[in-house]
């Protein structure tokens, strides 16, 4: 009888544990931690349906050639990301594919719980990836944001994260 309510146990704790590993999400599944910042852009808050960090690889790479040879490289590198989703609202970022010299930064500030500037870092425009579905009543826009060089202590006292071009 003993073993009978031991199997039982055994058999309900693996139900149960089943079912909240089908409760993550996939983000959550592949690594992704939810976060709760408060995002805005020039102060005004955006409209988040979810944000999470993940980490993901990155690369860059360039190639060109002239009459007299051609050159190449690349580069490859591991770093967290903030990735986040807007509903009806847009961040003050350049346009996509603006890689251009003179193009202005992205800057992050991140600020506590009291509102205080815990520090600021500038990202390049290649840094930010911007997915949209362009429609007119439900215009979703997900973010994509390298976080290299950005301690993760200072994104771990933050609570609010101003993002706007620089």
């Amino acid at each position: 009888m003993k073993k009978l309510a031991i199997i039982t146990c055994i058999i309900c704790l693996n139900l149960l544990m089943g079912s909240f590993l089908q409760a993550q999400s996939l983000a959550e599944k592949l690594g992704g931690v939810k976060t709760d910042y408060i995002i805005t852009s020039h102060g005004v808050e955006l409209d988040i349906t979810n944000q999470i960090i993940s980490k993901r690889a990155e690369r860059f790479h360039d190639w060109g050639g002239h009459n007299e040879g051609a050159y190449g490289y690349g580069y490859g590198y591991e770093s967290f990301h903030l990735e986040f989703t807007v509903r009806n609202g847009e961040m003050d970022m350049p346009q996509p594919g603006g890689l251009l010299k003179s193009e202005k930064f992205i800057v992050l500030d991140f600020y506590d719980d009291e509102g205080s500037l815990l520090g600021s870092r500038t990202r390049s425009v290649r840094d930010v990836r911007l997915i949209s579905n362009n429609t007119s009543g439900n215009q979703l826009m997900h973010y994509s944001i390298d976080l290299i060089a950005i301690p993760l202590p200072l994104l771990d006292a933050a609570k609010r994260i101003d993002i706007f071009r620089e």
